[in-house]
């Protein structure tokens, strides 16, 4: 078994892949097209991507892998809390620059702008580590500073302590029939035609089920100019059976209905 997962080694992805699947060979691609389109075609079995975070919202990259692969799903989660120290290569040079990911960035503004420093960004916080020059400072997981021979600035750099990022297991597997406990859901909605209204009528699917949406993201159709899919992440236990019933009552208001994979909301598994 091997999952494919946006690399390098040390990522907080990375991390995410051995809460998953302790067992499986992990492999790190350079972006998450990569990762899905390897399970998409056999070479890998499973992909670790991030999927949401509580202080920068969802990750698109990985929303859009999903939308344009439909023969993949999400079949579990991880929520990780998300903490970041300071590296740097050369203790004896003074630093000028942050350079990470700009999610890490945006939480770590504080402890940025307190000492003064430009920054800069980069793939991923294990790739701004890994590449760190002369005056540069890094911020990523401190699993960095070991795999990189790094020395430490500062530890818990973040603003926020609360933080956390969900991590998305994806599969070629099927849904599972039933659901195993309030697991929740991602499903994708397409309305056949931008039309005033069409956004509040699909939404009361939910609202006459009892249904609870969480968060809702909306993205545009590249094949089809005006036109947009809306994401929902519904809270709850749902069976395949249930899905169908909501699929029907969409259909009949005009959209196409699509279960992206069972995802529970990040505060709840963050507060488990």
């Amino acid at each position: 078994m091997n999952v494919t997962y946006l690399g390098p080694s040390g990522t907080f992805t990375h991390q995410a892949v051995v809460a998953l699947r302790p067992e499986a060979e992990a492999v790190p691609v350079a972006d998450a097209a990569e990762a899905l389109a390897a399970v998409e075609s056999g070479r890998a079995s499973y992909a670790v991507l991030p999927i949401d975070n509580s202080v920068n919202g969802v990750v698109v990259p990985t929303l859009d892998g999903l939308l344009g692969r439909p023969g993949l799903s999400i079949v579990d989660s991880v929520v990780l809390p998300i903490s970041f120290d300071a590296w740097t290569r050369d203790p004896t040079v003074e630093p000028h620059v942050v350079v990470s990911h700009p999610h890490a960035l945006a939480q770590c503004r504080g402890w940025i702008e307190a000492r003064g420093l430009g920054t800069r960004e980069a793939a991923s916080t294990a790739a701004a580590c890994r590449d760190l020059g002369p005056g540069e400072v890094g911020i990523g997981p401190r699993i960095c500073g070991r795999l990189y021979d790094l020395h430490a600035v500062a530890e818990g750099v973040e603003d926020n302590a609360a933080a956390y990022t969900q991590f998305a297991l994806v599969s070629a597997s099927r849904l599972p029939v039933r659901a195993d406990g309030d697991d929740g859901l991602l499903v994708s909605l397409f309305p056949d035609a931008n039309v005033p209204g069409i956004l509040r009528r699909l939404l009361g699917v939910l609202e006459e089920r009892g249904v609870n949406m969480t968060n809702l993201v909306t993205r545009p159709v590249p094949s089809s100019p005006g036109h947009f899919v809306f994401l929902l992440f519904l809270s709850g236990s749902f069976t395949a059976d249930d899905f169908e019933v909501m699929s029907s009552e969409w259909a009949a208001l005009g959209a196409t209905a699509r279960a992206l994979g069972r995802i529970s909301p990040l505060h709840e598994l963050a507060a488990k």
